[in-house]
Formats: structure tokens, C-alpha cells, sequence
């Protein structure tokens, strides 16, 4: 994946990949870039931290962290993004939409 290339070496790039994984598949479900539109994955990086912008064609839904329900199968994507991030959010709307995340570390030396 992009994402694991762009941040090999990084101590936190498995958790990135898998992050990022979880707000593209949102963006291809949830919103227009799942009905022939786009998705576009931006990141940034220094020495103590990783930030990934997803950016999607929009919605008229706002990402939300769901209930966790055991019964269900899906639904649990954002709340491990909220679990896993140091922090994240959204802006935008029905014409674009951005969700983000951010990953800290301690530097070494």
C-alpha cells in the first residue's frame, strides 16, 4: 500500500496502513467517491509524528464513531481510528470531505 511505502522505517507505519485502510474503505461506502468518484490519500511526516488526510467526494452523512455492537459485522472503522490516533476529525461536507489522522512517537536518541 501507498501509505506503508511512503512510511517504511516509521514506528508506527502499521498502524498508518491499517488506519488508512479503514477510512478509504468509508470513503468508497459512505460516500459519492464510491459511486465513480475519487479517493485521494495525502501524507505528511516529521521525526515524531505522521498525519494522513483521506480526502473523498462527500456526503451528506457526518463520520460518526458507532455503538459498538458485537452482533454486527461492520460499523467499527472510525471507532478504531478514534482508539488507535493520537487524534482525528473531519471537515467538509457534500462536495468534499476530508477525514484525518495523526500518529505521535517518541524520538530516539
Amino acid at each position: 500500500m501507498f501509505v506503508g511505502d511512503v512510511l517504511d522505517g516509521c514506528p508506527v507505519a502499521d498502524d498508518a496502513v491499517l488506519l488508512t485502510s479503514e477510512l478509504v474503505t468509508n470513503a468508497i461506502a459512505h460516500t459519492a467517491s464510491g459511486k465513480g468518484g475519487k479517493v485521494r490519500v495525502t501524507v505528511y511526516r516529521d521525526d515524531t509524528r505522521v498525519r494522513v488526510e483521506v480526502h473523498d467526494d462527500g456526503s451528506d452523512q457526518v463520520p460518526v464513531v458507532q455503538a459498538v455492537d458485537v452482533a454486527t459485522e461492520s460499523g467499527f472503522g472510525l471507532g478504531m481510528v478514534a482508539l488507535m490516533a493520537d487524534r482525528w476529525g473531519h471537515c467538509g461536507g457534500r462536495r468534499g470531505r476530508v477525514v484525518w489522522f495523526m500518529l505521535e512517537w517518541k524520538a530516539s536518541g
